[in-house]
């Protein structure tokens, strides 16, 4: 159902429930009665009617939603769900009271007062949430995606919940696909197992990767593949601007790159190095009778010292940044705030470079494999680079 009529429905159960309250005050908390007992009574009962009504039909709804989705509750459905449940006992003995029990009468207005209480505080945390965050055009239902609007930020949380089950992170971020290919992959890994991946959630997440790529064409894919692979990949060895100064024969590319997929079978595999061979032919690879004079040119060349590495490049390539954020403060959650000086005093060089190279839990790949020693410690120098300065 819209999360627009069910909050709705919520603020309305609410009203009914302080009506309920300040009719029991007007029957029995006047010395002199200001309205007509009787017809005070009589609304009383026909409101209890729509309030259990409405109560009724909201535990379906919530109970629906439970069943349909395949995501792991998180704390603000759990109390959402208690503080549904608990209405239910004091519910009913507050009717058997009103029906059966009348020496009990005078526990009903603080059985009143409860579910008011309680029902407030309920539809607070999911109609108070809802107009609060559609007011700033950010609302999303983790239970039901499908409810809310595309967001990146719920699908960077979908990714690192969902793919770790079966792929590193590394790999995720490393990928470049346009939106249809996105959405053909989420698809297959949605069908392999239904249970994990609801279409919702596809969505949100081919949402996620094709915002942070930002590719609309097929030709698009190639060089920014191949730029990502060769920054992950070739750069574990090599000086990528010195490799490139180094001009040979497009056979002699892949010949070259193929001896490193067979020399670093765990690192390349047969595809990767099939794609960046024929890519640096393609780019960099020079015709076979054209080999001595560009030879005799570079020989004159002075080879250009090799330069200082900039991390911020590959904190954007290696997918960081749509964890840690453009400013370091941190946009997933459980993400540490890099401009907290606390933060930055409690970890020595030593633990952010063993973080980095081992990764932490589920939630942060490894880069040991990814990153040579120079770049991990330009890494460590880049996360103190955002302490806020004395």
């Amino acid at each position: 159902m819209n999360p627009q009529i069910t909050s709705t429905l919520g603020c309305i159960f609410v009203l009914l429930a302080a009506i309920q309250v300040w009719l029991m005050l007007e029957v029995t908390g006047r010395q002199k009665p200001k309205f007509n007992s009787a017809v005070l009574t009589l609304i009383h009962r026909i409101n209890g009617y729509l309030f259990a009504a409405i109560y009724l039909i909201m535990l379906y709804i919530m109970v629906r939603k439970v069943i349909q989705s395949n995501a792991p509750l998180d704390a603000k459905a759990i109390i959402h769900w208690v503080l549904a449940i608990s209405l239910l006992p004091i519910l009913l003995v507050k009717i058997f009271v009103v029906r059966f029990y009348p020496k009990a009468f005078n526990h009903v207005l603080p059985m009143g007062v409860s579910i008011l209480v309680i029902s407030l505080a309920l539809v607070s945390i999911t109609g108070g949430y809802y107009f609060l965050k559609s007011a700033t055009g950010k609302y999303i239902s983790h239970i039901n995606p499908a409810a809310g609007h595309l967001d990146v930020d719920v699908g960077r949380e979908l990714v690192i919940q969902k793919c770790v089950k079966c792929h590193d992170l590394t790999r995720v971020f490393t990928m470049v696909k346009t939106p249809a290919a996105w959405l053909e992959t989420a698809n297959r890994m949605q069908r392999r197992d239904p249970t994990w991946l609801s279409q919702d959630q596809v969505e949100q997440i081919v949402y996620f990767l094709s915002e942070r790529q930002n590719i609309t064409k097929p030709e698009q894919v190639t060089p920014v593949q191949a730029e990502t692979l060769l920054l992950t990949k070739c750069s574990k060895c090599h000086n990528l601007d010195r490799a490139f100064n180094r001009r040979r024969t497009e056979h002699e590319w892949k010949i070259l790159v193929k001896r490193m997929s067979v020399r670093h079978r765990s690192w390349i595999n047969d595809d990767e190095a099939q794609f960046i061979g024929d890519y640096l032919a393609k780019v960099y690879g020079v015709k076979e009778e054209a080999r001595p004079a560009v030879a005799a040119a570079v020989r004159l060349v002075t080879p250009a010292p090799p330069k200082p590495i900039d991390f911020a490049e590959l904190f954007q390539k290696n997918g960081c940044v749509f964890c840690h954020g453009e400013d370091g403060a941190g946009q997933a959650s459980g993400t540490p705030d890099w401009t907290d000086p606390n933060w930055q005093q409690s970890r020595t060089d030593e633990q952010l470079t063993a973080t980095i190279t081992n990764g932490k839990d589920n939630r942060m790949p490894k880069f040991g494999g990814t990153l040579t020693e120079e770049e991990i410690r330009a890494a460590v120098k880049f996360v103190r680079s955002f302490a806020p300065s004395e």
